[in-house]
């Protein structure tokens, strides 16, 4: 099996991190712990009639303490399709962790996760994220992509901390070839069936100007625990827009490019209820093409917003709800019509968790476009098997008018899932 180069040097990066600390003196082993799970998922979507997805999940952890005050862990992901396609194997997090008094350092492929909010962390920059997808949702998480990086954690006497973060490789988020391509598929329908190609862009320099960073203090203030944050780096999705032959489309074209991420963060309680707020404002480098009219990306800084409650009541049932507010336009798509300005977008996101007995537990997921009025609803439940494995069962449906984001991925929101997992 062909190994892309990306993930060819995240082996490499494993075998070197295996060998540093085979040959330090003082990391012999005093305790090796092995943890993993296999999951078998399957995706029926009920108005295409058709099975999505059939697929065999497999992650292995192993994480070994070390001699002096750290530890070793390396994480082996695998996906196997039973319904047709080629297995993948991947690895995951592979990193060094080292302890000091006053600092914590980790060291390798990880996933650094900044934010206070349900899910949806505008602060959360560091990783490569998809996009918003109605199997994501339904899954209930937003997993972020591991990177090659630094980071370094200072705690300060008097209380809170400093945390830096260096990334050598830039690594882009999957699905924006997609995107541009189904963007070109529709300018080709438009013109009567003619060509609009889409090209690749040019990959980010490997000169020194791929490292990215990224800074984040923490402090208490008022019985409340506030992040302030900065990342400069490069942007997941690569910067497009429509170039013409006269007045007629004929290719999208597509360039990654640098952007400053200014980041507020805080999360507290008000008696019972947890709160949390979360705010980002996003400066990227301008491109004199976007200011053109095939710009399907933006040279203006835009606000992400994100201020949510949650409660749980006395008989265990807990609900949460936040407002989202994505200056940028939509969560599902981050490129807007050739030419046109940028909508920015209000959504509407409820949970509610629920365990009636020891083993059985019920969520449900709503989020409502509040501009639009769309709605993508989820619902799962979960039952303990054993206390290793465990069995899920769901449910996910979209309701969206003609007018609304939503309306485009009606077919792929409405899905039966079921899976069993277990773990060891």
């Amino acid at each position: 099996m062909m190994l892309s180069l990306r993930r060819a040097r995240a082996w490499a990066w494993a075998a070197v991190l295996a060998l540093m600390v085979a040959f330090v003196p003082a990391a012999a082993a005093q305790q090796v712990t092995v943890r993993g799970n296999a999951a078998y998922q399957l995706t029926y979507g009920y108005d295409e009639g058709k099975l999505v997805e059939s697929a065999l999940d497999l992650k292995l952890r192993v994480e070994q303490r070390l001699g002096f005050d750290g530890k070793l862990h390396i994480g082996l992901d695998g996906l196997i399709p039973l319904n047709g396609g080629e297995a993948q194997f991947d690895l995951g997090e592979a990193y060094l962790d080292w302890y000091l008094d006053t600092t914590d350092w980790r060291i390798g492929r990880q996933v650094i996760n900044w934010g206070t909010a349900d899910g949806f962390n505008p602060t959360n920059v560091i990783n490569p994220r998809e996009t918003l997808s109605p199997a994501a949702l339904a899954d209930g998480a937003l997993e972020g992509e591991p990177v090659l990086a630094i980071q370094g954690s200072y705690y300060l006497p008097l209380g809170g901390s400093l945390t830096g973060v260096a990334v050598a490789e830039f690594v882009p988020a999957a699905g924006a070839r997609d995107m541009l391509a189904a963007i070109a598929a529709r300018l080709s329908a438009w013109q009567g069936g003619l060509p609009v190609d889409v090209d690749r862009p040019a990959p980010v320099p490997s000169d020194g100007s791929q490292i990215e960073w990224a800074v984040r203090g923490d402090w208490l203030v008022g019985g409340h625990n506030v992040y302030v944050s900065y990342f400069r780096g490069w942007d997941d999705y690569p910067a497009a827009w429509v170039e013409f032959v006269g007045s007629v489309p004929s290719k999208v074209a597509a360039q990654y490019r640098r952007v400053q991420k200014f980041g507020l963060a805080t999360a507290g309680t008000i008696r019972d209820a947890g709160v949390w707020t979360e705010f980002s404002y996003t400066v990227p480098d301008k491109l004199a093409v976007l200011d053109g009219p095939g710009a399907l990306s933006s040279n203006d800084g835009y606000l992400e917003a994100v201020i949510g409650a949650d409660y749980t009541f006395r008989n265990g049932v807990m609900v949460s709800g936040q407002v989202i507010y994505n200056g940028g336009g939509s969560l599902l798509m981050p490129y807007k019509e050739p030419g046109a300005a940028v909508k920015p977008q209000t959504y509407l996101l409820g949970i509610a968790r629920y365990s009636p007995e020891a083993g059985h537990n019920l969520e449900g997921i709503v989020l409502a476009n509040a501009t639009d009025g769309g709605i993508i609803a989820a619902g799962r439940y979960t039952y303990d098997i054993t206390q290793a494995a465990k069995l899920t069962v769901g449910l996910s449906r979209a309701i969206a008018g003609a007018g609304s984001e939503f309306h485009a991925v009606k077919s792929s929101a409405n899905l039966v899932t079921a899976g069993v997992e277990v773990s060891f």
